[in-house]
């Protein structure tokens, strides 16, 4: 169908001491990605804090990571403007800084009926000439769509062909069900199930960096289909998995206080600046990531 599949990481957004974003902190992270063997990166979605950027840093996010890929990876960009005019020019700039595809993020509009988000999503995609993927996530956002409503979706704008499925594994294996395997599927959640999103028929991941390395072995093991490599797959999710239970607790107090920094530390950064407001990691939090995560070394090895 769409020809994306793999482990796609969401880069978190560094920044410098100024504020501003650190063109150094986001290139780097960039290349270690690469060197970690990803098989594509994403930007802009709720680890990358686009709700704390400006319209103008999320152009120059977008231009910034598209020159740093260089397309040595495909480039996935998240567009969660609030209204379709605005989609539609977000979706213009991406698709002008490199990117081959797109995840629609519904707008924040509780209580319409669902033919509107339809609607919404479909007049964006009317006018983008890349494939383009939605984020249905029922668990941390307000507003998602029903597996009939993205089969009308996807038939009637056939451009829609992936899907960010964000909830259980049983959940999404029931949507892959129901839509008949017309989308293809890259599950979220950093990965918390991520054997059992492989079993349900999930394309790919798009978790943080915070493991990714793990995460791409883990992908390419279950695909070797041995019983060896299905039992080292297993072996290796099993020591990932506390980690990623550890930083999913909560977006805003686990996973950006923490990951954020041990990410940093993954890549050899120096000092993490925060965009207010944010909370502050408690020794206990970085003690226990410490503990539970320390034994990943370098992201990408030593390379600076």
């Amino acid at each position: 169908m769409s020809a994306f599949s793999g482990v796609y990481p969401i880069l978190y957004s560094f920044f410098g001491a100024d504020g501003r974003l650190d063109h150094h902190a986001m290139r780097l992270q960039v290349d270690r990605c690469i060197t970690a063997g990803v098989h594509g990166i994403a930007v802009l979605g709720n680890v990358t804090e686009s709700n704390k950027l400006t319209h103008a840093e999320r152009v120059e996010l977008m231009e910034l990571v598209g020159e740093a890929i260089a397309g040595r990876v495909p480039y996935a960009v998240t567009i969660g403007e609030p209204s379709i005019d605005g989609q539609k020019a977000l979706a213009r700039v991406a698709e002008a800084a490199g990117a081959d595809w797109l995840i629609l993020q519904p707008p924040a509009v509780k209580g319409v009926p669902e033919s509107e988000i339809v609607r919404f999503f479909g007049a964006v995609a009317d006018t983008a000439s890349l494939p383009i993927a939605v984020q249905n996530n029922p668990v941390n956002m307000d507003v998602w769509l029903s597996n009939r409503s993205l089969l009308t979706l996807h038939r009637n704008h056939p451009n829609v062909s992936l899907l960010k499925g964000e909830g259980a594994a049983s959940w999404v294996q029931q949507l892959i069900e129901a839509t008949g395997g017309s989308l293809d599927v890259f599950a979220g959640l950093a990965g918390i199930e991520q054997i059992a999103n492989l079993e349900s028929g999930c394309v790919g991941l798009i978790p943080a960096p915070d493991c990714v390395d793990v995460q791409v072995r883990i992908h390419e093991l279950w695909h070797e289909a041995t019983e060896a490599s299905r039992a080292e797959a297993d072996r290796l999710y099993k020591e990932v998995l506390p980690l990623i239970v550890f930083m999913t607790r909560n977006l805003q107090t686990h996973q950006l206080a923490v990951g954020k920094r041990f990410v940093a530390e993954r890549l050899g950064l120096g000092d993490v600046h925060v965009r207010p407001p944010a909370a502050a990691s408690t020794p206990f939090q970085l003690s226990e990531v410490a503990r539970i995560g320390g034994w990943l070394g370098p992201l990408g090895g030593n390379e600076q």
